[in-house]
């Protein structure tokens, strides 16, 4: 994978992450941790890093132990706007590190949402991932209200623009067991098949989250 941490998109970083818990290939580890050892380097780091990838300071912190990236995830804790590609980070934090105390300030943002986009969804399914089930009344409560919404989107597959982000969020939750997978997983393949074909060693970023939860999904069936 050959990206350059300046024109770094969207969910590339969180793309390699979830393809390496799926493959355990190296050279994903290896992407994301030379770009947040690129960025330390930098001044403004913050602004060179799109917020849906955030959570792979977790990660790298995790992999390494290396405090400095802890303290990169107590400045993004203290100097972010709170919005929803900012809560699977937030909700990472206070499930890890703060006793869970935010969590109704969490689900309260998604709560309040009139209308969602699908980069919405996905920032609502991510956040689940990092919620306990400790906590089961906002569990439960972004649990359901997934439901809800990604029941209403799947109507417009598989025409919907939003077809990437609605697969992804499906494959994702059947993942983790909000979606049942005998009744939804076949609108994760529908959109398996969409990308299948596509040359996966570009730097793809939601393609390769498709791809990841494709081959756990797959795993999980054997």
């Amino acid at each position: 994978m050959e990206c350059r941490y300046e024109t770094l998109k969207p969910y590339q970083l969180t793309g390699a992450v979830q393809m390496y818990e799926a493959l355990g290939e190296e050279s994903y580890k290896e992407f994301v941790l030379n770009h947040l050892g690129g960025l330390k380097a930098l001044e403004g780091t913050a602004g060179s890093l799109p917020m849906q990838d955030y959570l792979a300071y977790f990660f790298a912190y995790g992999q390494t132990d290396n405090e400095e990236y802890r303290q990169k995830i107590d400045t993004a804790m203290i100097s972010n706007e709170w919005t929803l590609d900012f809560m699977p980070f937030v909700t990472a934090y206070e499930t890890r590190y703060n006793r869970k105390e935010h969590y109704n300030e969490i689900a309260a943002m998604f709560r309040n949402k009139e209308a969602f986009t699908g980069n919405d969804l996905v920032a609502l399914i991510e956040t689940i991932s990092q919620m306990s089930e400790e906590i089961y009344e906002y569990y439960r409560e972004l649990r359901d209200l997934f439901k809800v919404i990604v029941k209403e989107k799947m109507k417009d597959l598989p025409d919907s623009p939003e077809i990437l982000e609605i697969g992804y969020s499906i494959l994702k939750a059947c993942n983790i067991g909000v979606l049942q997978r005998d009744k939804y997983s076949n609108f994760g393949e529908l959109v398996w098949n969409n990308i299948a074909g596509n040359d996966n060693q570009t730097c793809v970023g939601l393609e390769n989250m498709i791809r990841a939860q494709y081959t756990i999904l797959k795993k999980q069936e054997v």
